[in-house]
């Protein structure tokens, strides 16, 4: 069990390509074309009528425990071969996509790629100094979410942009002083959200990059949505976008 412990620390996950799941829904809802390595009972799980075409290991309580990431744990988890998706597996004609940059909170990460699922988007992808979608709080805060939809982590804004670009996609940045407001856009042609950091935003770098500022508009002097909030209204616009016209 030890080698699995070690599964906690983005450290131990890198090194060994593997990460966990936990929860009964969870491990059932995992798609068929992610590797399960083992799966893993408490002793007080009803094991004796658990069936799977894989590994079942039976551990004492307290060891599950130790194991698990939520304060009170079902009694059962998956050990899941990671995937590492690839750039031209997010690009299609007319597809959309979610850039972010130094997205560091694992619930903004998790809801991010949860909301990005479900109003349609192709993938999402994340820029190096992001955090971890493997992070047991990013694939419960996705509601499994980061397992149906593909995200390319770890990559660089510049080189990103560019190569979406070239691919046709217009690159959208949303800023708190941007001109343009989301609802003014034409959101059904090939696009991408670009999302910056939970406190400080895009750097100026990236915000260079885009072909517009884009702006939400805000009642009673706020300055600023939460992440995933912003994020989560972005993607419903091209999502109405598109069911409307």
């Amino acid at each position: 069990m030890r080698e699995f412990r070690q599964l906690k620390t983005k450290k131990g996950r890198d090194e060994s390509g593997l990460f966990l799941v936990e929860g009964e829904t969870f491990v059932a809802e995992i798609p068929k074309d992610w590797e399960i390595i083992r799966v893993i009972l408490a002793e007080r799980f009803p094991w004796e009528k658990y069936k799977a075409p894989y590994p079942v290991e039976v551990v004492r309580d307290s060891l599950f425990d130790s194991l698990a990431d939520t304060v009170n744990p079902q009694g059962i988890m998956a050990v899941v071969k990671q995937k590492q998706w690839q750039f031209n597996q997010i690009i299609t004609p007319g597809g959309f996509v979610l850039l972010g940059e130094n997205l560091n909170d694992p619930g903004n990460i998790g809801t991010l790629i949860r909301t990005a699922a479900a109003a349609g988007a192709d993938g999402v992808i994340l820029s190096k100094g992001s955090g971890d979608i493997y992070n047991p709080k990013v694939i419960r805060a996705s509601a499994g979410a980061v397992l149906r939809l593909p995200v390319v982590a770890d990559v660089d804004v510049t080189e990103t942009v560019n190569r979406l670009r070239q691919a046709g996609y217009a690159i959208f940045a949303t800023t708190v002083d941007g001109n343009v407001l989301p609802y003014d856009l034409d959101l059904r042609s090939s696009f991408c959200w670009l999302v910056g950091n939970e406190s400080h935003g895009l750097t100026y770098e990236a915000v260079s990059l885009a072909d517009a500022q884009v702006r939400l508009p805000m009642a009673r002097d706020m300055e600023s949505l939460n992440a995933s909030v912003a994020g989560g209204i972005l993607l419903y616009e091209a999502l109405r976008q598109r069911l409307l016209y």
